[in-house]
């Protein structure tokens, strides 16, 4: 949108007396002239203005942290293809942006002005306990000092950031407050859900075990001296059982951590609960299926080594009953409804709102909800 302006003594828009007139000639941009970064208007919501930079510090961090991934930098990348990235990330910021201003400005219309002055000092705490340390490692600085010369660098500033926090949290909390309170979760639902996911209420049968290892890799891909290996912390194990049958669980988690080479050695070898037939080794699925609690195998071969196991305990194939999922039902039945009612509270909300931005130009009604949703065609 063209910005307008009034002459002095005018009440006319757009129509420039002869003094005017001089003063725009004697400034007039030069032919060279380059808008400044971020200062361009790529959306109006409501009354609201929203610039480039309120959003260019978040599209710059996120270019470096993908060209850091790669271990690019910007001077590797084509300049066309950086400001093409640059603007669909501006782009998708934006649209982002739009339902926190629209429910922002809603809250603005609704509140006295005191109040809202009374909400930024009490947003003004989280800000300074959460936001300025994630802040301050995501730019890797030390203070607030070096933190303000970094957004600087990025397009914006330690209070430009403080006020989106501001609008972010009070957007969000004004739309838990338009949201009707949510009806109880009745029995009959959570049955009705649980009936309709029965699958995934299903589980295998599984064991808890533990292990004694000797790896071909550790010990040059002798066989006969990895299996003498593990026959020696087997027997280690097996003799310090028999003489006292009360420290059979710590002795084969001592003798783990300090010999075994399995990958939970350091834990004492113990594995936890593990769908029985899922090892690469059938030897292993065999042993953990059929030996009886707490009973040591003999040495079983893979292609990785040797091993000695021991299962602690086996539950059969089943379902999780009814009466045990049933928290975690009305947990997620709740989640699904609040959901549900704060999208209504959005869609209320973006009925009557005007938006522009660069990329659409005027979005109301069904068409704004429809690019905010994402289902525009590309």
């Amino acid at each position: 949108p063209a910005a307008t302006f009034v002459a002095p003594g005018s009440t006319t828009p757009n129509q420039p007396t002869a003094a005017s007139t001089a003063v725009v000639s004697a400034t007039a941009i030069p032919d060279d002239a380059k808008l400044v970064e971020g200062s361009e208007i790529v959306a109006r919501v409501a009354d609201q203005v929203v610039l480039g930079s309120d959003v260019l510090w978040q599209v710059n961090r996120m270019i470096d942290a993908k060209l850091a991934e790669g271990g690019q930098t910007r001077a590797d990348i084509p300049a066309a293809e950086l400001a093409a990235a640059q603007q669909a990330l501006t782009r998708m910021m934006v649209m982002q942006l739009i339902d926190t201003k629209l429910l922002f400005a809603d809250f603005r219309r609704n509140v006295p002005a005191e109040s809202l002055e009374n909400v930024n000092k009490s947003i003004a705490g989280p800000f300074e306990e959460i936001e300025i340390p994630k802040l301050l490692e995501i730019y890797c600085v030390k203070d607030r000092v070096e933190l303000e010369a970094a957004l600087r660098a990025n397009g914006t500033s330690l209070k430009d950031v403080q006020e989106q926090f501001t609008e972010k949290t009070v957007a969000g909390e004004w739309l838990r407050q338009r949201m009707p309170k949510p009806k109880t979760i009745t029995h009959e639902q959570m049955l009705a859900y649980y009936q309709d996911h029965l699958k995934e209420y299903e589980f295998p049968a599984q064991a808890r075990w533990e292990e004694l290892m000797i790896r071909l890799d550790r010990v040059g891909g002798d066989r006969d001296a990895a299996w003498k290996a593990l026959a020696e912390i087997g027997n280690e194990v097996w003799s310090k059982v028999v003489a006292n049958p009360a420290i059979r669980g710590p002795v084969f988690a001592d003798v783990a951590k300090a010999k075994s080479h399995g990958f939970t050695a350091a834990d004492g070898g113990i594995h936890d609960w593990t769908t029985l037939g899922s090892l690469k080794c059938e030897a292993l699925n065999h042993a953990l299926a059929t030996l009886e609690i707490g009973q040591m195998s003999p040495g079983i071969e893979s292609e990785n080594g040797f091993h000695i196991v021991r299962v602690l305990e086996r539950k059969d194939a089943g379902r999780v009953p009814f009466t045990e999922a049933q928290a975690k039902i009305r947990e997620t039945l709740e989640a699904q409804q609040r959901e549900a009612l704060l999208l209504a509270e959005l869609q209320e909300a973006r009925k009557s709102a005007r938006v522009w931005t660069k990329w659409e130009g005027e979005l109301t009604g069904e068409r704004l909800a429809e690019v905010l949703n994402g289902r525009q065609k590309r």
